[in-house]
């Protein structure tokens, strides 16, 4: 399966090589004019184009898709799911998905007369081929499709990229393993669901020169942060006392207890190779697709969902450090026993509400302020000031010792409340220029740059280490029944609970290790 060397290069140095050897010594500029040409006319040259595989299949996946799709740089060349092809996924909307596809591909009647809901390996396939064939002049290839990604980077030498979109439970082993078979990333939140995991994979990106990016950096372009950063530095509410940051997160079933009915396992889908690290135990449809956000094996919770887009703008910004102690507080479900009313102990799946509050310092050691995230449907405290009857189902506060600051929950559309507003007006912001329609997005356009030796784009993974740690503490405390822990980022150790500190990583299954 391994492609030939490119013509436009010597015998012995195939273009994979050529690709590193340019990063490394950030010499591409030693590349023949007419790839700068074939370039402006929205082609790109052989010796030019970054080969991927795709690793997950599902609506998320295909839901992004098109980005890559229209970039002229990269071409896909592989992808790799447990599962074959069904209609069994689950989306926010009953045929948004597979509308959305139609689009792309300019197929109105794509799998008319098919119900449900669409993902899978042979799924991203079609869709990969239908779109090069109709777009790309000349395109002959095909989409290798195959259960298992180890497989294609193993005979595929030629790839150059990855994109991970599988759960959160093979996040950090699956970068971790493209890192070191020297892949640049594209991957989706969070860097993993367990501390220790997602710290070697910051780690590892941090001393590698490969580009990764991960998609949640892409929530930077909304809101309005520098307003709120300004608002705050010109002390309009004082010192800065508290954040609280919400959302009506989990929009997925949540289950509360362990399934013990024992479905069959669906044909064509591997689901030994789906849990991955994770224990081994009976499959069931409750733990796959988007519902394993809610497991503390598969996923990482409403605050990795989401808090991403949210929060690492307010990190970045305010130069936030990682959280040295958090407690949570979280709802209760009440079943039987006996016919006795009795509280299910569970130590297995997220909370249907949960509140955590993170003390969190400052990287220059100048103090530090008190985060707080709130999720099913919890709400802070109403601020003084506030006109509107309650706030919105999801958005933000910045909390001062003489006033607030309320925005939405991507920092959009901030207001200062209270008496204090009309002495500092919003800043005036110039009129966003037009956006020059390209076929490859500004975000990608930057990861695409660090493949090619120009330098890591400000979404790769060691910038959101703090963000991700402080969200793998908050998982911690609610495993440990709401418990305050303190933490030391320093020697990443929970520093008053040794039960808790051992909830940092997981058992991992023989075969799996790191």
């Amino acid at each position: 399966m391994e492609k030939q060397s490119n013509d436009n290069l010597p015998a012995a140095m195939n273009r994979r090589a050529f690709l590193s050897a340019s990063m490394a010594i950030g010499a591409f500029s030693i590349i023949p004019n007419h790839v700068f040409a074939a370039a402006k006319k929205g082609m790109t040259a052989p010796s030019d184009k970054i080969c991927m595989v795709h690793i997950g299949c599902g609506t998320e996946g295909l839901s992004e898709l098109g980005a890559l799709l229209k970039a002229p740089a990269i071409e896909i060349i592989g992808v790799a799911d447990p599962n074959r092809e069904s209609y069994d996924y689950i989306h926010w909307s009953e045929t948004g998905l597979r509308d959305g596809i139609r689009r792309l591909i300019e197929e109105p009647a794509w799998k008319e007369g098919i119900k449900g809901i669409p993902g899978g390996r042979n799924i991203m396939k079609e869709v990969i081929e239908t779109y090069y064939r109709k777009n790309r002049p000349g395109y002959k290839g095909s989409i290798t499709a195959v259960e298992d990604y180890r497989e294609l980077l193993d005979q595929m030498k030629d790839v150059d990229a990855v994109k991970i979109m599988s759960p959160d439970h093979q996040h950090a082993f699956q970068a971790l393993d493209c890192l070191r078979r020297g892949k640049h990333i594209i991957m989706h939140k969070p860097l993993g669901n367990k501390m220790t995991e997602a710290m070697k994979v910051v780690d590892a990106a941090k001393a590698s020169p490969l580009s990764t990016h991960m998609m949640a950096h892409n929530a930077f372009a909304g809101g309005n942060m520098a307003q709120i950063k300004t608002w705050i530095e010109n002390g309009a509410i004082g010192r800065l006392k508290e954040i609280h940051n919400w959302s009506n997160r989990p929009v997925w079933p949540q289950y509360p207890v362990i399934p013990t009915d024992k479905p069959p396992v669906p044909d064509g889908f591997n689901w030994d190779l789906w849990l991955g690290p994770a224990e081994m135990r009976d499959y069931h449809p409750q733990y796959t697709h988007a519902t394993f956000r809610g497991w503390y094996e598969f996923g990482a919770g409403a605050i990795a969902d989401m808090g991403y887009y949210s929060l690492w703008p307010v990190f970045e910004a305010l130069q936030l450090d990682s959280a040295t102690s958090v407690s949570t507080r979280f709802s209760r479900v009440i079943g039987l026993k006996n016919n006795v009313p009795a509280t299910i102990i569970n130590d297995y799946s997220y909370p249907m509400a949960a509140a955590y509050r993170f003390e969190v310092p400052y990287k220059d050691g100048s103090g530090k302020i008190i985060l707080q995230w709130h999720d099913g449907g919890m709400k802070p405290q109403t601020p003084e000031g506030y006109e509107e009857d309650d706030l919105p189902i999801e958005g933000m506060i910045f909390t001062g010792d003489k006033g607030a600051i309320v925005s939405g929950f991507l920092r959009e559309d901030p207001k200062i409340v209270g008496g204090r507003a009309s002495l500092y007006p919003r800043s005036r912001r110039a009129a966003p220029a037009r956006p020059v329609e390209e076929p490859t997005e500004p975000w990608l356009q930057q990861w695409i740059d660090g493949c090619r030796g120009k330098g890591k784009g400000p979404g790769s993974f060691e910038y959101v280490k703090e963000v991700n740690e402080t969200f793998n503490l908050g998982s911690v405390s609610l495993m440990s029944n709401g418990k305050k822990l303190e933490y030391d980022p320093a020697r990443r150790t929970v520093t008053n609970d040794a039960a808790a500190n051992k909830l940092l990583t997981r058992n991992v299954r023989k075969g799996w290790e790191m």
